[in-house]
């Protein structure tokens, strides 16, 4: 999916609830009406592909936190990324319903604002390369997110400006009650999503059923294509001429100056970051992305601030797996000085018989978003994929996930 084809998929939505206040609320200004109700439905949209995911925007909000010197911020990003994900998806339902409409244009604006300041400052200084404005549902170049921000505020002004023409929907106590349970459910859905479980829908590359070394690379089809110039200057006639591809035969030509051309953009792999070494350094991408039979990987993004708890099951499942002999390990990021000396002492702390392995931190936050974290992996495709809170014992996973 575009960003063209979002927005006219949104722009449908938005037309039916249009229809449906033609005939139950008459609206006085039919423009007015459909800004309000295109408007809505675009946050209502942008803020729930963002809530089935949470933590991914709160690891973009890091990113601007570092960028902006604000690391000391980091620790409430998560809970920063859900009030931000939560009001997101409120002020799109009260704009609907004509609701609060002081306090509804105010958010809106303020929240425009914002993330118009965010897309701007990524787009000219390029210091981070996707605003996350639809997580990972759709990525957006910089410049694109911060036109698209700018036509909503402009429509966004527009509606504060025409604000005496939206008229409610419904009244008070009935706007104030689908409000509510909006809030809640919101609220409740983000957090399912961020302390429960694995996002109920996976729009990354680890998602179950992807094969790891194919998001690794890109399609024929996808690939850049160049062409390629060159001016070569004849020494009998002193004129010059350009050649595509390559130069001219014959002594009579020198060299002038080569121009390359894109004729056609490529696309960037879905996962380029790929890269795991063992405590010796030695890399392990192959043993783990190639390996016919079933492997198991637990992913910890932070050993610091892992469930310790979770291990118990992972540990059982370790036993298990080595009775069928099949390959378990972890793959951990950590930031002590010493990684293998921290790694040691932790493992003896929660009892993990298998080996740890290292990976960079983002990458390993892209796998799962969980701490830690359990994927099934066959031959590089992610089979199965659990948060630590709802990991199943090894009877379970073999029965269910392991085809012979």
């Amino acid at each position: 999916m575009t960003i063209f084809s979002l927005i006219g998929m949104i722009a449908g939505i938005a037309l039916l609830v249009f229809f449906a206040r033609l005939v139950f609320n008459k609206p006085s200004n039919y423009l007015i009406a459909y800004i309000q109700d295109f408007v809505g439905t675009f946050f209502i949209f942008s803020g729930a592909v963002k809530a089935i995911d949470p933590l991914g925007t709160a690891y973009k909000m890091t990113e601007y936190f570092e960028v902006f010197n604000m690391g000391f911020l980091d620790d409430f990003a998560t809970a920063s990324a859900i009030i931000m994900v939560v009001v997101e998806i409120v002020v799109g339902v009260t704009l609907i319903l004509g609701y609060q409409r002081t306090l509804t244009h105010t958010l809106l604006f303020l929240t425009i604002i914002f993330f118009t300041f965010l897309t701007g400052f990524t787009a000219i200084y390029n210091k981070v390369t996707d605003c996350g404005c639809f997580g990972d549902f759709l990525k957006l170049q910089p410049w694109i997110s911060f036109e698209k921000d700018i036509v909503l505020t402009i429509l966004i002004v527009i509606l504060i400006i025409g604000r005496k023409h939206i008229r409610p929907w419904f009244s008070n106590y009935i706007a104030t009650s689908i409000s509510t349970v909006v809030l809640v459910a919101a609220t409740v859905f983000c957090l399912y999503n961020t302390l429960w479980s694995e996002p109920v829908v996976d729009f990354r590359p680890y998602a179950i059923g992807k094969n790891i070394p194919e998001q690794m690379t890109v399609k024929p089809e996808d690939q850049e294509v160049k062409a390629f110039f060159f001016t070569y200057k004849n020494t009998k006639t002193g004129k010059e001429e350009v050649f595509k591809d390559s130069g001219p035969d014959g002594d009579e030509w020198e060299f002038v100056s080569r121009r390359d051309s894109i004729i056609k953009p490529g696309k960037q792999p879905k996962i380029n970051n790929f890269h795991i070494e063992n405590a010796d350094g030695e890399v392990m991408d192959d043993e783990v992305l190639h390996n016919p039979d079933y492997s198991f990987m637990v992913v910890s993004s932070k050993l610091e601030t892992a469930n310790k708890k979770a291990f118990a099951k992972l540990n059982a499942i370790n036993e298990g797996a080595e009775k069928d002999k099949l390959v378990f390990f972890a793959v951990i990021h950590t930031e002590a000085s010493n990684a293998n000396a921290a790694t040691d002492a932790f493992r003896h702390e929660v009892q993990a018989a298998f080996p740890f392995h290292y990976g960079d931190a983002t990458f390993l936050k892209t796998i799962v978003r969980s701490n830690p974290g359990l994927l099934l992996l066959k031959n590089g495709t992610v089979v199965g994929k659990w948060h630590y809170t709802d990991i199943p014992s090894y009877a379970e996973i073999k029965a269910q996930y392991m085809k012979k």
